[in-house]
């Protein structure tokens, strides 16, 4: 009887336990990550993507290839045969093209292929028209000033038309654009072909200026010193610091470059920009300035901005200043000369002394056009 009870229990207490079934589900999938990568806007009016030879006129006919290409389907190809020493790459569209840009902010661009550049003179031109003509209506640029940038191999072309010249009719009309051109000549006839490349031609706005990428401390005059930090930098090796040590109530960060530096743009279309980093902003004041100057000082040949308008667009951690230099005021010698810029500070106070050391942070500080 004993061990029939003790059997009875025994049955009783596994029946009481919880059975365990698996997940009918048995793919073990989880859903993936939200995909937090910035959505890139593609802003660029596209001459030819170099997909067909329709449009082209290549020295020896030219031919698509559809193997090596630096976009798309293909690039198109043009030989100098053995005895020759010319080639041309011409284009000439049908239907007109809106670079939806203006001579101050755009530029041409586009892949270039060089089988061997010390064979190339520098005598050639780059020409970009309206009027589907080399000699009028267009903005050009001579090799002279390409060439020496060039390697064996692909090249990509970024050619400001600030850069440029302009024909003498004053140049053309950006919103009709249809018409483009490359043409050189060898420093010998070749004995050899001679293989050169073109692929992605296409109209955006200018890449920024670098004034200074902040990844070392040379030109910099910063309150209690600064120092160059290599961790939580906004873009490249570093950015610097400043510290308000406790009891102090002032902050600057002033940069004096030796060679000055061609912003390649003007008053009406350019911009300042750089990242801020400000560890509590309720403890600044908004009698601070941003200057940036072509004197190499604060008070002459200056466009400036008061941070009474900056901070309240400002929070705590890093903020991307985008400063419109026609939102700025001039010195009154009439402004900084933007081809030989060479100076910019940002000064500010806190309310009162710091009781606790402040920290303050400079990166990348460039020069935009939109």
């Amino acid at each position: 009887m004993m061990a029939c009870s003790i059997f009875i229990i025994a049955l009783a207490v596994i029946s009481c336990q919880k059975v365990q079934y698996k997940s009918r589900d048995t793919s073990y999938l989880k859903p993936p990550p939200p995909d937090t990568t910035p959505v890139v806007i593609d802003t660029s009016a596209v001459l030819s993507n170099c997909d067909q030879l329709d449009g082209w006129s290549v020295v020896n006919g030219g031919q698509l290839l559809t193997t090596g290409q630096k976009e798309g389907k293909g690039y198109i190809q043009g030989s100098i045969a053995p005895g020759g020493n010319f080639m041309q790459f011409a284009l000439s569209l049908t239907t007109p093209v809106n670079t939806k840009q203006t001579l101050a902010t755009g530029e041409l661009k586009f892949w270039f292929y060089i089988q061997d550049v010390s064979q190339l003179t520098t005598s050639g031109q780059i020409q970009f028209g309206s009027a589907n003509d080399p000699d009028n209506k267009r903005v050009g640029w001579g090799l002279d000033k390409v060439l020496p940038l060039c390697h064996n191999g692909w090249n990509h072309l970024e050619l400001r038309f600030t850069d440029g010249y302009l024909s003498g009719d004053g140049g053309p009309d950006l919103t009709a654009m249809n018409y483009m051109r490359i043409f050189f000549n060898t420093t010998a006839n070749v004995t050899t072909a001679q293989m050169y490349g073109i692929d992605d031609v296409r109209v955006d706005v200018a890449n920024p200026v670098m004034i200074n990428n902040c990844d070392q401390l040379d030109g910099w005059n910063v309150v209690n010193g600064g120092q160059l930090l290599t961790k939580g930098q906004q873009e490249g090796a570093g950015y610097i610091q400043g510290t308000i040590a406790s009891g102090g109530n002032f902050m600057q960060f002033a940069l004096s470059l030796a060679t000055p530096i061609d912003t390649k743009t003007t008053l009406p279309v350019g911009y300042l920009e750089f990242w801020w980093y400000i560890q509590d902003v309720s403890q600044l004041t908004t009698s601070g300035q941003i200057q940036f100057s072509s004197a190499n000082d604060p008070d002459n040949k200056r466009v400036g901005w008061g941070l009474d308008k900056v901070l309240p667009t400002c929070h705590n951690g890093w903020n991307h200043l985008k400063l419109k230099f026609t939102d700025g005021y001039l010195s009154g010698d009439g402004g900084p000369d933007l081809t030989a810029m060479n100076y910019m500070r940002i000064f500010y106070n806190t309310t009162a002394n710091v009781t606790s050391a402040q920290n303050y942070g400079i990166d990348d500080i460039e020069v935009h056009v939109k």
